[in-house]
């Protein structure tokens, strides 16, 4: 078949699709991939690898570094998922919207089947114009509204509470993206959507929700077109990416590391890498143990010259974190179920929308110590945190279950056979 993908957001919103993509041309598909990164990440060179064509999209109003670190700054600063979530729209998605619809009604013109991610809303207005069935994914599991999930945003107070936060969930969610997705349908001609979590983002033929089984099995009240397939990780024979110069005699000279990192959480401003830095640095002294602090860019002599600390600016997760004590992570999907699927316990540090979903995720399945936030983040908290996971040896334990489990699965596969069978069989 001929299948268009189409994904917008961080690195950890568009790694899904190029796994994915990968996958689906290994399995005979032509296969097109467009992203809008939402700082400009260049792709192609797995596109070359994987072999499928790439068409990036980029943001015509992309800010000045001032702006956005002003922005990111304010966003991190609201702790609120809802609001932080009509701030990344307003200045991530809003700008965009008009390129990406032009790009969607392209990819349904030229593929049988088109997948994309649950919030690119113009490739379903796209999709629906043409008649080309399309295909949700969803990366979190809680953007389906069910009795037996916590509704994002709302203090788990127990289940009996989860039917009034849903409801009060739809009610903020719809306030913030109906009159967007409305404004574009009606535009082109389509009846108004009525509710976002329920139809906007989720396609009524096929939703994958790309989370493993061990961590979310569907609900009894999740319906038929909703499918957990699992972690939509690139397939093992397509991953080529070597160790940093150094990081294999670091990992061999000592106990095992933490290993540090805030993903595409971390904007390029110098002060504020070096206000994490600091933060991370003065954690791991407190704890008393080493770490592999993963940076962007910029120079930290004090870390060149600790030798309990090793700076990386990118590094293979499949092959690091088994190598390692724990994880210190912001909670993104694809992070946290990487340190799962590595077997290792994890701290996340939570900066925006379900990140704080994810902590409590890992704190219900028991392999994470209490979820911090970055707004606020101390030294001592972050410390005291290590320290709490390190002595815990039980939780270290379920997390090796959980990742021996998640190594026998394949999300790619799986969602790749249920798009065969929907769409082909």
């Amino acid at each position: 078949m001929k299948i268009g993908l189409q994904a917008w957001g961080s690195e950890g919103d568009i790694q899904p699709f190029t796994a994915l993509a990968a996958g689906l041309v290994k399995a005979g598909h032509t296969v097109t991939l467009v992203v809008t990164d939402n700082i400009g990440r260049d792709y192609s060179e797995l596109a070359k690898r994987f072999g499928y064509q790439l068409v990036s999209v980029t943001n015509p109003e992309i800010p000045s570094a001032e702006a956005a670190d002003k922005v990111w700054r304010q966003i991190i600063e609201l702790g609120n998922p809802i609001k932080q979530a009509e701030l990344v729209m307003k200045y991530g998605f809003d700008p965009v919207v008009g390129p990406m619809y032009a790009a969607a009604v392209k990819l349904c013109e030229e593929n049988e089947v088109v997948v994309g991610h649950f919030f690119v809303y113009p490739l379903r207005v796209a999709a629906e114009k043409s008649g080309v069935p399309l295909v949700t994914v969803n990366i979190v599991h809680n953007c389906i509204p069910s009795k037996w999930i916590r509704p994002p945003g709302i203090p788990d107070i127990g289940r009996w509470s989860y039917g009034l936060g849903w409801r009060l969930v739809r009610m903020m969610v719809n306030r913030i993206f109906l009159p967007r997705v409305n404004s574009l349908r009606t535009r082109e001609g389509l009846p108004p959507d009525m509710d976002v979590m329920t139809q906007t983002w989720a396609s009524d033929r096929l939703n994958l929700v790309a989370v493993s089984p061990q961590i979310c099995q569907a609900p009894p009240d999740w319906d038929s077109r909703h499918h957990v397939c699992g972690f939509l990780n690139p397939p093992a024979n397509l991953i080529t990416d070597d160790l940093p110069v150094g990081l294999n005699d670091f990992l061999t000279a000592g106990s095992p590391p933490i290993y540090m990192t805030f993903g595409s959480m971390l904007i390029n401003n110098q002060d504020y890498l070096s206000e994490v830095a600091e933060i991370w640095e003065q954690a791991v002294r407190r704890a008393g143990c080493r770490a592999i602090l993963q940076l962007p860019w910029g120079d930290f002599p004090s870390i060149s010259a600790n030798p309990h600390l090793f700076l990386v600016r990118r590094s293979p997760y499949k092959k690091v974190f088994p190598r390692c004590a724990m994880v210190i992570h912001h909670g993104g999907a694809g992070t946290t179920q990487s340190t799962l699927l590595a077997g290792r316990p994890s701290i996340i540090v939570a900066h925006v929308s379900d990140q704080f979903f994810w902590g409590s995720e890992l704190e219900r399945l028991g392999v994470g110590g209490k979820t911090l936030q970055r707004k606020g983040l101390t030294s001592r908290q972050l410390a005291n945190g290590i320290l709490d996971v390190l002595r815990r040896q039980e939780m270290e334990q379920r997390a090796v279950i959980i990742g021996k489990k998640m190594s026998s699965e394949d999300g790619v596969a799986a969602a790749i056979q249920l798009i065969e069978n929907t769409f082909h069989g």
